[in-house]
């Protein structure tokens, strides 16, 4: 089956990560993975929901990341999966998991919120 590009950004495998954030929804939020995204002077904040099987591979994380890639899995139809974080070129440090939707944070207006609780991952360069 072939996957599409998602729409959300447009060549993601040219962005550098520089934050990762997990959220595991314990608190009764909804369990999400936010990432954001850098190239030059651009930044772009996406939302993953009901992210499932998350792996970063042993190596360069979080750099690089050059081979990163959204794709587009609903007509898969697989059970609350409509999205895949992969790794087109096999890099080492690859960041990989599936989500149930990805958001655009910045169209959302959602503001950066902490958990005093620690339940929250946040990797930042």
């Amino acid at each position: 089956m072939d996957d599409k590009y998602h729409p959300i950004i447009d060549r993601p495998w040219e962005y550098e990560l520089s934050e990762l954030r997990y959220r595991v929804g314990l608190d009764g939020t909804t369990p999400c993975i936010d990432l954001t995204l850098q190239r030059g002077a651009t930044t772009r904040r996406l939302r993953f929901t009901f992210p499932q099987d998350l792996q970063i591979e042993q190596g360069c994380f979080p750099q690089p990341t050059h081979g990163m890639v959204i794709l587009d899995v609903r007509d898969r139809q697989l059970s609350d999966i409509g999205v895949q974080v992969t790794d087109r070129e096999g890099t080492r440090g690859a960041l990989t998991f599936w989500a149930k939707e990805v958001i655009d944070l910045e169209i959302l207006g959602d503001d950066e919120q902490s958990d005093a609780d620690g339940r929250s991952l946040r990797i930042r360069r």
